[in-house]
């Protein structure tokens, strides 16, 4: 809607333009037939590729911005005002904020002078409300419109009386109270005439003429578009404008064609006709009727008549320069927004994995995640008060080192509180700040500052606070780099107010600097396939639609022997609850009123789902944006088949009536909502199948049963897992491997399968290896080297215990991953030095694959890679010394367990004590 505003703006103004220049020069009939350009641009949401030059293009800036200020929050109907001052957490908002309160109920938002909080009902965007106000103000323009054509046809049809034409086309009628002659009808035109029209034979001559030209050129059908386009956009006042000058136009052009078939001795005595009839108003005829009544301002009658005595001739040139300009107008309003594919390039699914697992989130407190907490265009803008909330991702409630706790107590009144104290110097600022910015404290326009006390004798900013504004998990769902600057898109779950953009800069020494982090629209981000052409594309055009298992509704009363969690969906409240019958239910409260004793003096509510067991694990949690529908997505264990596993997603909705419906059902171990074309809408993913919306209608595609059909080789479906990076599934399993030397092996696979909107894309592992490392593994130069050594080492040793027979014929190996095991990431902690911890992973190959023993976790690829075997230290431990360089240490952490696991702490503690 934006864009068509925009560019219909831009192009209804360039035509207005040439209207102008070209008045004298071109006919009225071309002028009028421009205006299709307006009504295809306002009506036809079409795009014509991408050109250098476009509106959309010059006008990219200007709807960021607008794409910023419609996801502003805007507070509605104010329930309650309370002194500022008697809400301790308002001294943390921001003047105009919202103010964190335990409330269930509301909406707090501090005023802008900071004397009062004010709580309201309801909370929505911009780009909500303003939607509200549209859809009503175009329910009332539709109306309006409705109620003029109507009351003007009955007007007609109570007026009229036959008046018989021989050689009229269409049916004729006299109305004696009709201001002036009109064609009137949309499917069955006709002609109204005035009883002035036929007082001569002459003037009844020209009239009928004129109301024919205007069924030729199908004016009350272009009439009726336009009246719809004024409904739509009854705001824009440019539309209006448009309609207006197009009618006129409407008219000069009827005058042409009207003339061309009268001939030119006629001309005169038409104009006199016109002089005649034409009802001389100082308000344009009403816009929203389709009727093509003969009323005109004064201006514009005077405009026709001079056309007509004067009888300009055309200009061929001119013709062919305002068709040449209208040209060049449209191709830049309809033009799509340029963009650079070569120079922003979608981010992988592992570069992804890196910026979820690694660079955010983890363990607490990631000092990284809270360079969200606010928004800024330039890093010297940061909120300083939400950033350093909660401390600098150390343990600052202590006493700095060298200041006497006693002391520092007594200066800031510590032991009058029983809050911690976050307590932070320059320094600590300035290290944070110069790593993730580039930038000191001084340097910074130290926004919200001053919301800390500052002891200028210890240089300390303190802040006291029970609470916290920690962001614990952001979800990017997709990024681009363009040069070295990385742009991350999360839906804001936390402040919950929608879509932003973070964007970092590379440093190109592997580390990142915030740049801005601003609301944005929701990403459509091409999904980064790999760089080789897919094994296998397999259409899901001929999927039958999908039909969700009906729910079934049954009214239950006083009933709940134990209630758990409400969710809130709609107007309407789903709860999980234990029944009195011994059974779990999830229903639809209608009402529930807690006695005092903690039964349930009042409870009635709708079972849509029964529980299979109550030993079973069950979870709720939201969803939204799945095929136009918001929801919970209810997870639970139950019987299902052998070839589908036990659990089972159901994702609901409920109407407005609070009506569940079961929008899809998935099975598996993972579901999750995810664009996986990266068009901007979302699709269902989960461990064996995906849905997919195409014209309004939902299709489910069974990817087993797809790739069982298209892939002969395929003898059994293992495992698969969902990847949300890469917006793929990672499926494992066995084929058939006839290029063997027996030509009958068992193989394992592994493939990638993913979706382009149109097909299902599978594909092999193509990465080279080149001198032992497998392509795309990546980590420091000097980490590399060490793997490399790890691998020599690992083969010889593999190859030298003859006690453990694995296969014949091996003469190669590599390293086929190295994965970095951040604290952020798996939870440790060393209160010494900087550590890096690196788990690796490789495989030999083997020219003889049909020989491999497949006992335990090893398998071997169709290409004769194998893997999956005991490695007694498959980690990489170093300390970062403070000039950068690296002091490798002797790992004793076991294979036995992953990252983070008990195993990998003890001998992760071990290694780093024994140094």
């Amino acid at each position: 809607m934006k864009e068509i505003l925009l560019t219909s703006s831009v192009l209804i103004a360039a035509l207005l333009v040439l209207r102008f220049f070209f008045r004298r020069s071109i006919p009225r009939r071309v002028q009028y037939a421009l205006w299709g350009l307006v009504l295809l641009r306002l009506l036809v949401p079409v795009e014509l590729p991408a050109l250098p030059v476009s509106v959309l293009n010059a006008g990219q800036e200007a709807r960021e911005a607008v794409a910023v200020t419609m996801e502003q929050p805007v507070y509605l109907v104010p329930v309650q005002r309370t002194p500022a001052a008697e809400v301790p957490s308002a001294e943390k908002a921001q003047p105009g904020g919202p103010v964190a309160t335990s409330d269930s109920f509301g909406y707090p938002v501090l005023s802008g002078d900071g004397q009062t909080v004010t709580k309201y009902a309801q909370k929505v965007t911009v780009s909500v409300l303003l939607d509200w106000i549209w859809k009503a103000g175009m329910a009332a323009m539709g109306l309006f419109f409705l109620a003029a054509n109507l009351r003007f046809w009955q007007t007609l049809r109570r007026d009229r009386t036959a008046y018989p034409m021989e050689g009229s086309r269409y049916p004729v009628y006299l109305c004696q109270n009709l201001t002036s002659p009109c064609l009137f009808g949309l499917f069955r035109p006709a002609i109204y005439l005035t009883p002035a029209a036929v007082a001569a034979p002459e003037r009844l001559r020209h009239v009928l003429a004129h109301e024919e030209t205007h069924a030729r050129h199908l004016d009350p059908l272009w009439s009726f578009l336009r009246c719809v386009c004024l409904t739509i956009y009854w705001f824009h006042p440019l539309v209006w404008v448009a309609a207006l000058v197009s009618r006129t136009d409407c008219e000069l052009a009827c005058d042409e064609g009207a003339l061309a078939r009268l001939g030119d001795g006629q001309r005169l005595d038409y104009g006199r006709t016109l002089l005649a009839l034409v009802p001389v108003k100082k308000l344009p005829a009403n816009p929203l009727l389709t009727a093509t009544t003969m009323t005109a301002g004064k201006k514009q009658l005077k405009d026709r008549i001079t056309r007509i005595s004067h009888h300009p001739k055309p200009i061929v040139a001119a013709v062919l320069a305002a068709a040449l300009l209208a040209g060049l107008a449209g191709a830049c309003t309809f033009a799509a927004p340029q963009t650079t594919p070569d120079a922003a390039q979608s981010l992988t699914g592992e570069e992804l994995r890196y910026f979820n697992e690694d660079f955010f989130n983890g363990d607490y407190m990631n000092i990284r995640n809270q360079f969200l907490s606010s928004h800024y265009e330039n890093p010297k803008d940061i909120d300083l008060f939400s950033l350093f909330y909660n401390g600098d991702g150390s343990d600052c409630t202590q006493t700095p080192e060298g200041i006497d706790p006693q002391e520092l107590s007594a200066a800031l009144d510590l032991d009058n509180t029983d809050c911690p104290t976050v307590m932070l110097t320059t320094a600590q600022m300035d290290e944070v700040l110069s790593r993730y910015t580039g930038l000191t404290l001084e340097e910074t326009n130290q926004v919200n500052l001053s919301h800390f006390r500052y002891d200028k004798t210890y240089d300390l900013y303190c802040h006291t606070h029970g609470d916290t504004n920690y962001r614990g998990w952001v979800q990017l769902s997709a990024g681009t780099r363009e040069d070295d600057q990385i742009s991350l898109y999360y839906q804001d779950d936390f402040m919950g107010d929608g879509w932003k953009c973070v964007t970092l800069q590379d440093m190109g020494d592997g580390s990142y600097q915030f740049r801005s982090n601003m609301p944005c629209e929701k990403p459509d981000i091409a999904t980064a396939y790999p760089d080789w052409e897919p094994e296998l594309t397999i259409p899901v055009d001929d999927l039958a639609p999908y039909e969700a298992p009906a729910v079934t509704v049954e009214r239950h009363t006083n009933d709940c022997a134990q209630r758990f969690g409400g969710f809130s969906v709609g107007d309407y409240t789903v709860r999980l609850y234990l029944s009195t019958d011994g059974n779990y239910y999830a229903a639809v409260v209608y009402e529930e009123v807690a006695g005092s004793n903690g039964d349930m003096s009042a409870w009635d509510v709708g079972c849509f789902l029964t529980l299979p067991t109550v030993e079973e694990n069950y979870t709720v949690s939201f969803f939204s944006d799945l095929f136009g529908h918001d929801g919970i997505v209810i997870r639970y264990n139950g019987q299902i088949t052998e070839s589908y596993g036990t659990c089972f997603y159901d994702y609901y909705y409920l109407t407005d009536d609070g009506v569940p419906v079961l929008l899809a059902r998935t099975y598996g171990v993972d579901s999750q909502v995810i664009d996986l074309d990266g068009d901007g809408t979302n699709e269902l993913a989960g461990e064996w199948q995906f849905f997919f919306q195409r014209d309004g209608q939902v299709y489910e595609a069974d990817l087993k049963e797809l790739l069982e059909e298209n892939w002969p080789a395929l003898t059994f479906w293992d495992y698969a897992i969902l990847d949300p990076y890469a917006r793929s599934l990672w499926v494992t399993g066995f084929m058939t491997a006839d290029q063997w030397a027996n030509g009958s092996g068992q193989a394992n696979f592994a493939r990638s399968l993913y979706f382009d909107g149109e097909a299902v894309r599978v594909y092999r592992d193509e990465r080279e290896t080149e001198d032992h490392l497998l392509e795309d593994v990546t980590a420091p130069e000097e980490i590399i080297q060490k793997a490399k050594e790890w691998g020599q080492k690992s083969y010889d040793v593999m190859l030298g215990q003859d006690a453990y027979v694995i296969g014949e014929g091996f003469d190669d190996w590599r390293i086929t991953r190295i994965e970095s095991c951040s604290p952020y990431k798996y939870g440790w902690q060393w209160d010494g030095p900087e550590v890096e911890v690196y788990s690796l992973s490789f495989e030999v190959h083997s020219i003889k694959p049909e020989s491999v023993v497949l006992a335990g976790g090893i398998y071997v690829l169709e290409d004769g890679w194998v893997g999956g075997f005991y490695l007694e230290y498959p980690y990489l431990v170093c300390i970062v010394n403070d000039d950068g360089t690296r002091t490798f240490l002797e790992s004793r952490i076991p294979g036995d367990g992953g990252p983070g696991s008990q195993a990998f702490l003890e001998g992760l503690d071990e290694t780093l004590n024994n140094a």
